[in-house]
């Protein structure tokens, strides 16, 4: 197998889903309709997208057969497409074969299979069942510290959605932890200027404001607003998103 998907996959990562450990020789074509999807998925083009990603997955299955990790990119864009159109039981079957292939065949502590487990823990907290997210953001986060470093950027993914799930069930002290931790990550990553730093400090001042730390979420919110007044980059939203 070459290395090609796994360098495509993790430069995607989110920032991320976390990427592919490769495509079997003979897969460029298969690969050309992942880029594609992903490019038409950013893009704004869902329906575009997921023909791509179904076409890509139909010549993998054909040449590599059902099993090969080389599916994993391609079931996790898959899931990250129907979690973003609320079509949470498909997101879910998908997120649900791609930690099976990845683990089966690369291992339980590969990059991969921290991506299909952080989308699982997702689609599950977007559907209140936090009993089963928070197990699967555990092991996701401890995947990706140990294969990437605590300092990756797909930690600080990963730490932000736990962040949310603590808040949710009212652990906001928690929550509060582990956002700081997050927000250090991206400056570090990004630059103390990034719109999505200011996304976190958005976040991170709401977790603030519910653990009564009044002071400090309203100066969050001050450097949040001075910079997204330097960019024209959307609105701040939630952290709980699946990841490529």
């Amino acid at each position: 197998m070459t290395q090609r998907l796994l360098a495509l996959a993790l430069v995607s990562m989110p920032v991320v889903l976390m990427g592919s450990e490769a495509f079997t020789n003979g897969n460029d074509e298969a690969l050309g309709f992942l880029q594609n999807a992903m490019r038409d998925r950013a893009s704004g083009y869902n329906a575009l997208a997921e023909a791509e990603y179904r076409r890509a997955l139909t010549l993998i299955e054909r040449r590599a057969g059902p099993q090969t990790a080389d599916l994993t990119p391609v079931l996790n864009g898959l899931a990250g497409l129907c979690f973003e159109e609320r079509r949470y039981t498909e997101a879910e079957r998908y997120s649900l074969r791609s930690a099976a292939l990845a683990e089966a065949s690369l291992g339980a502590e590969h990059p991969l299979l921290a991506t299909a487990l952080h989308n699982l823990g997702a689609i599950y907290y977007a559907q209140g069942q936090y009993e089963k997210a928070a197990p699967l953001y555990e092991r996701a986060l401890k995947i990706r510290e140990k294969s990437l470093g605590e300092n990756h950027a797909f930690v600080a993914a990963t730490l932000a959605a736990m962040a949310e799930l603590d808040s949710a069930q009212g652990n906001h002290e928690l929550a509060a932890a582990r956002y700081a931790r997050a927000l250090k990550i991206r400056e570090a990553a990004y630059g103390a200027d990034d719109p999505r730093v200011a996304e976190t400090l958005v976040n991170y001042a709401a977790v603030l404001r519910r653990g009564c730390h009044r002071h400090a979420a309203a100066m969050a919110e001050a450097r949040s607003r001075a910079i997204l007044a330097q960019s024209a980059f959307r609105s701040p939203g939630r952290d709980v998103a699946l990841t490529h």
